[in-house]
């Protein structure tokens, strides 16, 4: 069943990628059997998920010097899941393989997965729909990276002090960019935000939101009734 909710949000992670690759000149998505690529213009948005130590050099060949992120799911994320010792293994040599390619350990996120099927709520003060663009130029990444994507959601608190984007593939709805400002936060403005996003995600007719969260969102989502299905290790060049 994990391992299901697992693939799920791995495929709506995806296709949220080709979503943001789509409007950008020089996005690109690649994926197969070693690795899944985006090329994106902008840097926050060259990742990559590594599922064998082969896929590396297509990842480097992808990105060279440009500064990217390479995801890799820990197969030891929760005492629930028991990966057979030859997952463990693989995953222990690609650790090896990405040290020794100059790479170091980063940001550690958390994919979630809530089925909307079942859930139900509603926010406590008003959220209101606004434009993607709107929420990438209040995010600092530029109005182009969000504008017109297609399939793309944008909510946000009438003060714009919270804000997060949707995207939807395959009747799945990936957040992201979920943000509160500093000075609002602990103000339940973050949970109203995706409350509006979730029914509208719902009455849209998805049947399921994923997500990736950090340490620090994690209380938010499980109150909202994400679960845990996994773990991304994130990597980054050490230079």
């Amino acid at each position: 069943m994990i391992d299901d909710l697992f693939a799920l949000h791995e495929a709506s992670l995806i296709g949220s990628w080709r979503l943001l690759a789509s409007v950008d000149p020089a996005g690109e998505v690649v994926a197969d059997a070693t690795a899944v690529t985006m090329a994106h213009s902008h840097p926050a948005l060259c990742n990559a998920l590594l599922r064998t130590p082969e896929g590396l050099d297509r990842v480097r060949k992808v990105f060279g010097d440009r500064h990217h992120a390479v995801w890799v799911r820990d197969p030891w994320w929760n005492a629930s899941s028991s990966p057979d010792a030859s997952g463990a293994l693989a995953r222990f040599y690609l650790d090896q393989v990405l040290e020794a390619a100059g790479y170091r350990r980063d940001e550690r996120t958390v994919p979630m997965v809530l089925d909307l099927r079942a859930w139900d709520g509603a926010p406590a003060v008003p959220v209101a729909r606004v434009s993607p663009g709107d929420v990438a130029e209040h995010s600092g990444v530029g109005r182009a990276m969000l504008a017109d994507v297609p399939h793309t959601h944008g909510h946000a608190t009438e003060g714009w002090e919270s804000w997060a984007i949707t995207m939807t593939t395959d009747a799945v709805a990936n957040i992201s960019f979920v943000t509160t400002r500093d000075e609002f936060q602990r103000r339940g403005l973050g949970r109203a935000v995706m409350t509006q996003a979730l029914r509208d995600a719902r009455d849209r007719g998805e049947t399921h939101a994923t997500l990736q969260s950090t340490p620090a969102g994690l209380r938010l989502y499980h109150g909202l009734g994400f679960r845990d299905v996994g773990s991304w290790q994130e990597w980054v060049p050490a230079r």
